[in-house]
């Protein structure tokens, strides 16, 4: 019996741990996924049970032990293209109602970017839509709260799998296809990757930009959020979204009910009065 309370009472700890530094909810029912994301780390220690990993993180554990923690649990899945309507209606409407005429320079934000495929489906749309060549002059900043996925994001090398819902024509054009020993991966080509920067933001915490975006993605995050937390997200990120500027979020969220600067074009997308 002092085990089981001993594990359900380490649970508990890593649920709040996560809540107090990312405010996301880990809700009950996860204490499988919880011990066999953190089982790397167990092991790493030679620790057996969660219990004794997280009397190690209370008493002894250094900041980078916790950085290792929040990447284990947060890592979320992603694909290229993903919920496409987005992306033309990024360059299709969004970008030519906001750039004042002959304004050729803006920038888009990913806030969630995870391993990259967002941000590079937007700099390949981007580069399609408005060619380098022409004069245009646009950068992307990518980030999110886990070193690990920003790590193989500025690799920009995916598995052939992972690509396959690129047209055929951009893969091409936009990537480099592997040989010998990186047979079946791909990697993005210096030309667009040099358009993307990615950084480490943790959405609830104090952050800052040098610049203004015409346009944030900031998708399939808020679901993990309590509205509270949710409404404080939104509007940091208001402060970063120039007037007339869109939000976009996940098909599956919704603002509805929150006090933020903010009018509903249609579902998921918003823009700043």
């Amino acid at each position: 019996m002092r085990a089981i309370a001993q594990e359900t009472g380490a649970y508990e700890y890593i649920i709040g741990l996560i809540y107090e530094r990312c405010r996301i909810k880990l809700h009950d029912g996860k204490e499988a996924l919880i011990k066999a994301r953190l089982g790397k780390r167990m092991r790493h220690h030679g620790m057996e049970s969660l219990a004794e990993y997280c009397d190690f993180l209370r008493t002894r554990a250094e900041e980078d032990e916790f950085t290792l923690v929040v990447d284990a649990l947060t890592t979320n899945f992603t694909n290229f293209l993903r919920e496409e309507d987005h992306f033309q209606f990024m360059v299709q409407q969004a970008l030519p109602a906001v750039l004042p005429k002959g304004q050729r320079r803006f920038h888009v934000w990913s806030a969630a970017c995870s391993s990259g495929e967002e941000p590079f489906t937007i700099a390949m749309y981007l580069a399609d839509t408005f060619p380098l060549a022409q004069g245009w002059d646009w950068r992307i900043t990518g980030s999110d709260i886990s070193t690990k996925v920003l790590a193989a994001a500025q690799r920009g090398v995916y598995a052939e799998e992972r690509v396959r819902t690129i047209p055929p024509e951009w893969l091409r054009k936009y990537f480099q296809k592997g040989l010998g020993k990186w047979a079946g991966h791909y990697r993005v080509k210096a030309a667009l990757g040099e358009r993307v920067t990615f950084r480490q933001v943790n959405l609830i915490e104090t952050y800052e930009h040098r610049q203004a975006f015409e346009l944030i993605f900031c998708r399939n995050v808020m679901i993990y959020f309590d509205r509270p937390t949710q409404e404080q997200l939104v509007n940091r990120l208001c402060r970063f979204l120039v007037p007339q500027g869109h939000l976009l979020i996940g098909h599956s969220e919704s603002l509805t009910g929150l006090s933020v600067p903010l009018r509903c074009v249609r579902p998921s997308i918003y823009q700043r009065a």
